[in-house]
């Protein structure tokens, strides 16, 4: 599992998730390499009991995302994010991916 926790600003905002101050977060492998030499992120990496950097998010959550958001996270299940018309057929998509991922 790997995390990053903003300490410098209060909100900082990168391939579409969005940090607070002082809140660590869970990212994928991408995220942390890209974040690793930002001074305003302190990042951990703990590989125990970690199968394939898991991605979970609930509808609920990814219908109160936007568009790059959504975007963002279908081209890191492996999709093309021009393949979707509107914000449900992209919900869509990555509910069916993660459900795909986590059997």
């Amino acid at each position: 599992m790997y995390t990053a926790k903003l300490i410098k600003g209060k909100t900082y905002n990168v391939m579409g998730i969005t940090f607070r101050a002082g809140v660590s977060q869970t990212v994928s492998k991408k995220l942390y390499e890209y974040l690793n030499e930002n001074p305003y992120f302190v990042l951990d990496k703990d590989l125990k009991n970690q199968k394939d950097d898991p991605i979970n998010y609930t509808e609920s959550e990814l219908k109160g995302m936007n568009k790059a958001e959504h975007e963002s996270i279908i081209s890191n299940l492996g999709g093309n994010p021009s393949d979707f018309k509107n914000a449900d057929e992209r919900i869509a998509y990555i509910l069916k991916q993660i459900d795909n991922n986590g059997e």
